[in-house]
């Protein structure tokens, strides 16, 4: 019976006692305990902050990590959204050099964002903007391609190199007409009378057709095909200066 007691008035004790810790670490706030506990804390000050300093320290730990976490999510959205911050400044500064030193209104042109999914080429606009197919996509006065199928919110574009079907009038600034087509790989020009000067370097503009503006920059010429005397005409391949896949915004009109 007297071990039972013992062992009572001993949870008592460290009951009494544990309630008197948190009082000194301030996890508790118990104004009963309060004027006991700082005359108990005086006389045994040194004791507790021995028994104390490891639970500090976990406590300024705990809360050290709680503010490193934050400082590293902060840090995640600052870092993106400086990312974003660089992608619309470079976006900005293709828009200055698209618009600059142009009479064109906005009425008549488009400006969108080139999207390439899986291989496929699109621009981040559609219907919804009045884009139809047909129309021609452009940078800096350069015809990358055309529009092809539209949706309301996007529309898919055939570059010239992937113009199989398809051919558009051309003619260099020397006056060499023929036809532009894609073989695949790159952009041809086809259908040159065999007997016309043409020379590696003359530029070559598209010319008067319906649905396309005249004098849209295709490229330069870069290769001409071996000459077979026995044809009427002859191939040259052009290399295109302006990449779809390099730009940030593109031209619809």
């Amino acid at each position: 019976m007297l071990n039972e007691k013992n062992k009572q008035y001993f949870i008592a004790v460290l009951f009494v006692f544990f309630l008197f810790f948190l009082q000194f670490l301030n996890f508790l706030n118990l104004s009963f305990f309060d004027n006991l506990a700082n005359l108990w804390k005086e006389k045994n000050f040194v004791f507790l902050q021995k028994i104390a300093y490891p639970f500090n320290r976990f406590a300024k730990l705990w809360k050290l990590t709680a503010k490193l976490e934050d400082l590293q999510y902060r840090y995640s959205e600052a870092a993106a959204q400086a990312i974003r911050v660089k992608e619309l400044e470079k976006e900005n500064q293709e828009l200055h050099k698209i618009l600059e030193n142009s009479d064109r209104t906005y009425s008549q042109v488009v400006i969108a964002a080139p999207v390439i999914s899986f291989a496929q080429s699109f621009v981040a606009t559609g219907s919804q903007s009045g884009i139809k197919s047909g129309s021609a996509v452009l940078y800096k006065g350069t015809l990358l391609g055309l529009i092809d199928e539209v949706e309301e919110r996007q529309a898919s574009v055939i570059l010239l190199s992937q113009m199989f079907d398809r051919s558009l009038l051309a003619e260099t600034n020397t006056g060499i007409k023929g036809l532009v087509k894609g073989n695949g790989r790159e952009v041809i020009l086809t259908e040159i009378a065999n007997d016309a000067n043409l020379e590696v370097g003359q530029l070559v503009f598209t010319s008067a057709q319906i649905g396309l503006e005249n004098g849209l920059l295709i490229g330069r010429v870069s290769k001409i095909n071996s000459v077979n005397p026995a044809l009427a005409t002859k191939t040259a391949t052009i290399e295109q200066m302006i990449n779809f896949y390099e730009v940030n915004l593109v031209e619809i009109k």
